[in-house]
């Protein structure tokens, strides 16, 4: 399951927090793995911060527990359109790996 929580970019200082913490815990957004990118880099609205998770579905809902307080819904055309950038990126990031050890 992939999906992209929207968070206020004056919640910046908070979401930090809560993605730094404990990341060595079962569960964590470091053992998770996840990327977070600003609205201008996704073509979303810059005055919010697009978390995406990829995982099953008990650890996104996990996450979104976690995010209660600062998430803000996200529209699912964008959520798609974001899903498909982010995705991309790995995709040319891992093949970027590829060439330089293949």
């Amino acid at each position: 399951m992939k999906k992209i929580f929207g968070i206020p970019l004056e919640k910046k200082k908070e979401l930090t927090e809560i993605l730094e913490a404990d990341p060595y815990e079962k569960g964590s957004f470091a053992m998770m793995g996840y990327s977070l990118k600003e609205g201008n880099q996704v073509r979303g609205d810059e005055k919010t911060l697009y978390l995406y998770i990829s995982g099953d579905e008990d650890k996104v809902e996990a996450a979104g527990k976690k995010l209660k307080e600062l998430r803000v819904d996200v529209a699912p055309e964008l959520e798609e359109k974001i899903i498909a950038i982010i995705v991309e990126e790995e995709h040319q990031a891992a093949s970027g790996m590829g060439d330089i050890f293949g």
